[in-house]
């Protein structure tokens, strides 16, 4: 089976995600147990897992707004039963926008519409999400280089919240619901303890956990550590994740999900020792680092999040917004500093060719203080921002992430509109 192929593949490290998801695009089942399958339709959106009971079908999470119609239509192919139950692993509109095509599909039916049951958080998300809309908008659409983005309204609310567990049984069926934080306040993950199959929603995602993302809300990577440590205890022979290919046998995803605690867990043993010690976020951020043969693990490479953001994350679960320096408390205005600095050193053009320097050395970091230091202190100046163009997309190129690359590809835009379009 080509799936399979893909898979030891992937786990061997010799093939790429993308190669996986050309192997289910427009929709694929995949079974995992009697009964029992996974519903994939690429990476980049989250996967579903259909339970056939006697009283009618389960569904773990249901698809995204781009693809949930190929996820119904590969459930429909499967099994044509009502849907008696959905349960979202979190609110995240790749896992709960397919809601809707469900109520659609029950409404046209004469059928009553599935029950949804999920974490109270996921209430609290929905009303954060209408309140935040062209927020979410414009964060999704710099994430994703989606200029036009629209962030989605008419979330479908859960009928059913639980807060810690909750133990369900549905057509002779076993499922356990277990609350835990790590990319969401609001996250489930499903255990069918005869199946020995566990659904883990977005605390597996066959890369490094998205535990730190700068645009997003507080994530939680010591209570993301601790779930999939709960996770691992219940010895699971089958792991469906959030995105990503099914993992089967005991020893593999104890692997897993073993990894993946330890590296946040590393993360946050490393950051809580120098924050007791009394260092800054500044020596933090430069003296922490994740293992580096954890981070190689094909399903733990930082390609999506970067464990320096998570770092980030951490201070501030524990310590807030103050990172230490003292300026930062009251700090004046970025053009005044700016300006100041630019006098200083004999004007913006100077500090502008010397980020140009610094990046063509590779000193990215540093690069790119000077030129946002010489941009801010001459806005209007096309040759400087033409090199801060080309500052971002040396920063953009050093980076590993996809949320990096996303955020200094969006300012390296910026820059090369300002530099032919001010007058």
């Amino acid at each position: 089976m080509e799936q399979d192929q893909v898979f030891e593949r992937l786990w061997n490290g010799a093939a790429a995600m993308e190669e996986w998801t050309a192997t289910v695009s427009g929709g694929s089942a995949r079974p995992v147990a009697d009964n029992i399958i996974a519903i994939h339709t690429g990476y980049l959106f989250g996967n579903a897992t259909a339970i056939r009971t006697d009283a009618g079908l389960v569904l773990v999470d249901t698809g995204s707004r781009e693809t949930a119609s190929q996820t119904l239509a590969v459930l429909r192919q499967w099994d044509d039963s009502p849907i008696h139950t959905v349960i979202y692993t979190h609110g995240h509109i790749d896992h709960t926008w397919g809601a809707r095509l469900l109520d659609e599909e029950a409404d046209a039916k004469g059928l009553a519409r599935p029950r949804i049951i999920a974490h109270r958080n996921v209430l609290h998300r929905f009303d954060r999400y209408d309140a935040t809309q062209g927020l979410n908008s414009l964060v999704m659409g710099r994430q994703f280089n989606q200029p036009n983005y629209t962030f989605p309204q008419g979330h479908r609310r859960p009928d059913e919240v639980y807060d810690d567990t909750l133990s369900l049984t549905i057509g002779g069926e076993r499922i356990e619901l277990f609350h835990g934080r790590g990319e969401t306040d609001d996250a489930t993950f499903v255990w069918l303890p005869e199946r020995r199959v566990l659904a883990s929603g977005d605390f597996v995602i066959w890369v490094f956990p998205n535990a730190g993302n700068p645009r997003k809300v507080q994530r939680y990577a010591p209570d993301w550590a601790a779930a999939l440590r709960r996770m691992q205890a219940l010895k699971p022979e089958v792991l469906i994740p959030g995105h990503g290919p099914v993992v089967s046998g005991q020893a593999r995803v104890d692997q897993l999900l073993g990894d993946g605690a330890e590296v946040l867990e590393s993360l946050t043993r490393q950051t809580l020792e120098l924050m007791n010690k009394g260092s800054s976020l500044d020596q933090i951020l430069h003296s922490v680092s994740a293992p580096a043969a954890l981070l190689a693990k094909p399903y733990l490479k930082p390609r999506y999040d970067d464990p320096e953001f998570v770092v980030r994350g951490i201070w501030h679960h524990y310590a807030g917004w103050f990172d230490g320096n003292p300026a930062h408390l009251k700090p004046a205005p970025e053009a005044e500093l700016a300006a100041e600095l630019a006098a200083l050193a004999g004007g913006a053009d100077r500090l502008a060719a010397r980020a140009a320097e610094l990046a063509d050395n590779g000193q990215t970091r540093l690069a790119a203080h000077l030129v946002e230091l010489a941009s801010s202190a001459s806005p209007l100046d096309q040759e400087i921002q033409a090199k801060r163009a080309s500052v971002y997309e040396r920063c953009a190129a050093a980076e590993t992430s996809l949320i990096g690359k996303a955020i200094f590809a969006v300012y390296q835009r910026e820059a090369q509109a300002r530099s032919s379009s001010i007058a």
